[in-house]
């Protein structure tokens, strides 16, 4: 991957680009924001800049180095990301004994900490002691989308770029730049919460699938019967935990549109602007009252399944309660 491939993050790519210009580079990096906006693929294209051998702008991409770093093969650039739900004092300890090594191409040795923010408290510690004392040429660059979770004494010590979820406009031409319909590029930026791997993954054939039937169930509830209830309520059998809370936040993301249309009678807000036309018609049959109780509902029943609640018990629950929200004059 080069620059230009890269969506979105100007700022911090010209940023990063100067540096690599200029070699004033400092020797601890953190870059900080939503998870899946980019920060990786932004420090995988600098380390490669840090480690490239060839001539003009860095990353080069033909290099040896270039072609080793980008496939994370190259022997001068170590990762590290979390064994479980934890990087672990080891992992650090290991990173710190790789990274003080002589560098075997060029003249720096790079290491990567994903979600920096699941350290132990003893691998902070650690690290902190490296950072306060960099060895030699070396470069730290430190991932987190959890910035205050990170120990100050750390972000004091690295130069710290913010990243920002994408517009939308900036996801959705780069999704048209990629053959996908304008109306579905659209659709799945805004639904992606800014997120470009999120907004590729739904804008692929049957990406949509979970909102489609997040958005077939708000819109059936009002004509339900007990019997469709229970019926819907068997599909959750089929669902995991997370299916079901992907679902779960389409129906919210459907309940807030045809609110959003009851208040404004305006669908330019709305998240799922491929189905507005659908949703205004489902509005007809909602108040904005009920649905207020309708999102309540939900994220009530969102709050449940992710304590461990049971998925079919708590699923026909929400479902009788959306059902009779619907039903309220």
């Amino acid at each position: 991957m080069q620059w230009n491939e890269i969506v979105g993050h100007d700022d911090n790519i010209n940023a990063l680009k100067a540096m690599l210009e200029n070699g004033r580079v400092p020797h601890a990096m953190l870059f900080a924001g939503p998870e899946g906006v980019g920060k990786a693929a932004v420090a995988n294209v600098f380390a490669a800049g840090l480690l490239c051998t060839g001539g003009g702008l860095k990353p080069c991409g033909d290099c040896p180095s270039c072609r080793r770093a980008q496939n994370m093969s190259h022997p001068d650039l170590v990762a590290v990301s979390p064994d479980g739900a934890s990087i672990k004092i080891d992992q650090v300890r290991e990173l710190q004994r790789e990274i003080a090594l002589a560098p075997y191409y060029g003249q720096r040795r790079v290491g990567i900490i994903d979600a920096a923010e699941t350290m132990t408290t003893q691998a902070a510690n650690s690290l902190l002691k490296t950072l306060e004392e960099p060895v030699g040429n070396t470069v730290f660059i430190l991932l987190t989308s959890a910035r205050q979770q990170l120990l100050d004494t750390i972000i004091s010590r690295c130069r710290v770029l913010t990243f920002h979820a994408l517009p939308n406009d900036v996801l959705s031409r780069a999704l048209v730049g990629r053959g996908i319909s304008s109306e579905q590029a659209d659709a799945a930026a805004r639904i992606s919460g800014g997120r470009m791997g999120a907004a590729l993954s739904l804008a692929s054939e049957g990406g949509l699938a979970a909102r489609d039937q997040a958005a077939e169930i708000v819109m059936a509830l009002p004509n339900w019967s007990l019997k469709d209830v229970w019926d819907t309520a068997a599909l959750f059998d089929k669902l995991d935990r997370q299916q079901a809370l992907v679902l779960y936040k389409y129906m919210t993301l459907v309940l807030r549109d045809i609110l959003i249309y009851l208040a404004l009678q305006d669908n330019k807000l709305e998240f799922n602007v491929d189905i507005a036309g659908r949703l205004a018609t489902a509005a007809r049959n909602w108040s904005e009252q009920n649905l207020l109780v309708a999102l309540e509902a939900v994220e009530t029943a969102r709050k449940a399944l992710a304590a461990n609640a049971n998925i079919r018990l708590t699923s026909e629950a929400l479902l009788i309660k959306l059902r009779d929200a619907a039903g309220e004059e």
